[in-house]
């Protein structure tokens, strides 16, 4: 299908009814990933039986629409709660939660709010007219490029440790090890499950990352609250609406655009996905921001950059769907679940067969991008009003939020059991100087890291010039290093200067 076919579509699919079906499922996308533990894919699976008797073109609108919504409703938690909605908005929280704690909420969530709508529109514009060349760049990519992005992914550790590096590289390697457990992806032998079978699939991301960063912070605010006998919030007449400006988003266009470009290539990579894509930005953000040193104490490139990243995912994802049946993230699998329950098969053929289909997917994600301008503008003043519920209150509504998140899960009161493991040896990294968030990354990239470099060692038949023999993973590596020493360099200028 050409470009201008599918611009055909896309205006064809469009409908007053559909827009309509846009806005409830951005809307119900926006509350679903606010709340923590719940993901894009389950907010997305929970929707997905009501659009069983719905028009086709419709519910793939709705579910489009309700991914868009998703990945920016995470955010609203990790900015006024350091609660990160899914784990792709965890670096969010990191920057998000600091600047509402210095009385700038409203500016914290324009931030993510345009910063997201920008990634989700103008990466849906792109995967419009460059449908055909993300397929390709995804398909040159070989088990050797995956590693090394995974690697470039890594290296962020290097910005993440703002004090001991080699504490910070020993909280990667825990979560490295930690996303060992379970079944060998080549021989299928479990390891390290210590008998447990529930473990056999290995550890679920949502609990252990939910547990990691958001748990964690809330076991230490309670903690802290039965030291200090606090029972007001202590942003209790420091809450602020005022939005960002025009001016002040375009200050942050620079890292805004080269995230939104890393969210795209990260995109349209089977098993990437959106968590991945947020820290390389966030890493790459911070190298290239003129406040790069400041990164940790709220600064706007800071929320910008992963919130770009993550939102462009979304339409980066649904390409390696639409054109060979292979869904480039969780969500985009739930959106496959969708085409087959209508009858359709997703791959070459789709655009011959149900060419509204593609069109269906692109406007919902384009339409959705103005409409979550509205519904997170409109909803503003209700999501900073609830930090100034008491602290007492707050901390058991937000901890009954993600026990019943976990228990949606599969493992079921398994997982529970994951997010406060987590939640207790987070807040123990935390005291002693760890750095709970490298965990984090280590975990999310182990499993890309590790079956991407045994195929491609299999694949080469143990040769290590694989790694320098294929230009884009010479490429990445080299961007790796580079990334390293930038980093170090800059800690030794930070630490010179203080």
């Amino acid at each position: 299908m050409t470009t201008l076919e599918l611009w055909q579509q896309i205006f064809a699919a469009f409908s007053p009814m559909g827009l309509v079906w846009v806005f409830v499922g951005v809307a119900w996308g926006i509350f679903g990933g606010a709340l923590p533990g719940v993901t894009a894919s389950l907010a997305m699976s929970l929707a997905l039986p009501f659009t069983i008797a719905m028009d086709p073109v419709h519910a793939f609108m709705l579910l489009a629409a309700c991914y868009v919504g998703a990945e920016y409703g995470g955010s609203i938690p990790a900015i006024l709660l350091s609660v990160p909605g899914t784990p792709a908005n965890a670096p969010t929280a990191m920057d998000g939660h600091q600047m509402h704690l210095n009385g700038h909420s409203g500016k914290a969530l324009g931030y993510s709010l345009v910063g997201g709508s920008f990634g989700s529109f103008f990466g849906g514009l792109i995967g419009v007219f460059l449908l055909g060349a993300l397929v390709k760049i995804a398909l040159l990519l070989d088990p050797s490029a995956m590693f090394a992005l995974a690697f470039f992914g890594l290296s962020a550790v290097v910005s993440m440790s703002k004090g001991n590096l080699t504490k910070g590289f020993i909280s990667i390697l825990l979560g490295i090890m930690l996303g060992t457990i379970g079944s060998d992806n080549f021989s299928g032998m479990t390891r390290f499950t210590m008998g447990m079978i529930q473990l056999g699939d290995g550890v679920s991301d949502v609990p252990a990352v939910v547990g990691f960063v958001a748990a964690s912070e809330l076991f230490g605010q309670v903690i802290n609250q039965i030291k200090e006998k606090r029972l007001i919030s202590p942003m209790l007449g420091k809450l602020d609406f005022t939005f960002i400006t025009i001016k002040e988003f375009f200050a942050t266009i620079k890292v805004a655009l080269i995230s939104m470009i890393m969210g795209l290539v990260v995109g349209v990579m089977p098993g990437a996905g959106p968590t991945i894509a947020s820290f390389i930005a966030y890493n790459e953000g911070k190298r290239l921001s003129k406040d790069g040193d400041k990164f940790g104490t709220g600064v706007p490139d800071a929320i910008v950059a992963p919130e770009v990243a993550n939102n462009a995912c979304v339409p980066a994802a649904v390409v390696p769907l639409l054109s060979f049946g292979i869904p480039g993230s969780t969500s985009a699998a739930i959106m496959l679940g969708g085409m087959v329950m209508h009858g359709m098969r997703p791959g070459p053929l789709l655009a011959e067969s149900n060419p509204e289909a593609l069109g269906a997917v692109f406007l919902g994600i384009l339409l959705a991008c103005p409409c979550l301008l509205i519904v997170g503008r409109l909803m503003l003043k209700p999501w900073v009003k609830v930090t100034a519920i008491p602290p007492h209150y707050l901390n058991t509504i937000i901890l009954a939020l993600l026990v019943v998140g976990s228990l949606a899960l599969n493992e079921g009161i398994f997982a529970v059991g994951i997010l406060l493991f987590c939640a207790f040896a987070g807040y123990l990294l935390k005291l002693a100087g760890y750095n709970p968030i490298a965990t984090v990354l280590g975990f999310v990239l182990s499993q890309l890291v590790e079956d991407n470099l045994r195929r491609a060692m299999l694949l080469s038949k143990g040769s290590l010039m694989t790694f320098v023999t294929h230009p884009i993973t010479l490429v990445l590596l080299l961007l790796t290093a580079g990334s390293v020493f930038i980093g170090l360099r800059n800690r030794k200028a930070s630490a010179a200067k203080a």
